[in-house]
């Protein structure tokens, strides 16, 4: 589990950081302060709910190939 963890911190991070570069250049380019504040929070959102849906998606991959065998046929 703390691996699955990591995996998601890391996808987390990746993701975040490209999305925290986006924001920035698009918040910048109006000219506002805070930019780099936006930024950072879309990091951090990013690390947090990026390891939160890794989790869930292994989780929910696991579940589904235990219960496609038992699906009924109609």
């Amino acid at each position: 589990m703390t691996m699955m963890l990591w995996a998601g911190t890391t996808v987390g991070a990746i993701f975040g950081t490209l999305h925290a570069i986006y924001v920035y250049r698009l918040v910048a380019a109006d000219g506002h302060v805070r930019a780099g504040y936006y930024a950072l929070w879309t990091l951090a959102l990013w690390l947090l709910f990026g390891t939160y849906m890794m989790v869930l998606w292994i989780i929910s991959v696991v579940a589904y190939s235990i219960a496609r065998p038992f699906r009924w046929r109609m």
